[in-house]
């Protein structure tokens, strides 16, 4: 099993939702920004507290083609097996 040490899942942070560990920044906003051009690079300059690893982490599984609620149930710890590209919110290509 992978450790995503770059994403966090807590109830009491963003409801929730993935986040970037040791921020407030919503995993979600990452994929909207590329999903409408925004370079890493640009994504960066917009969020200083997220580190180019961090991102770079999350690029790697937007590439993978994972939507958002499957990175909340790998960092959960997920029972089930989870495939990449099925589920409600995808990513740019």
């Amino acid at each position: 099993m992978r450790n995503f040490n770059s994403i966090t899942v807590h109830p009491e942070i963003q409801d929730g939702a993935p986040v970037f560990s040791g921020t407030r920044v919503r995993i979600e906003t990452f994929y909207d920004f590329l999903r409408i051009g925004v370079s890493v690079s640009e994504f960066l300059d917009e969020f200083p507290s997220i580190t180019r690893d961090q991102a770079l982490e999350v690029y790697d599984l937007v590439n993978q083609k994972y939507t958002v609620d499957q990175i909340k149930s790998l960092v959960a710890g997920p029972q089930q097996r989870i495939e990449p590209g099925m589920g409600r919110v995808q990513a740019a290509a």
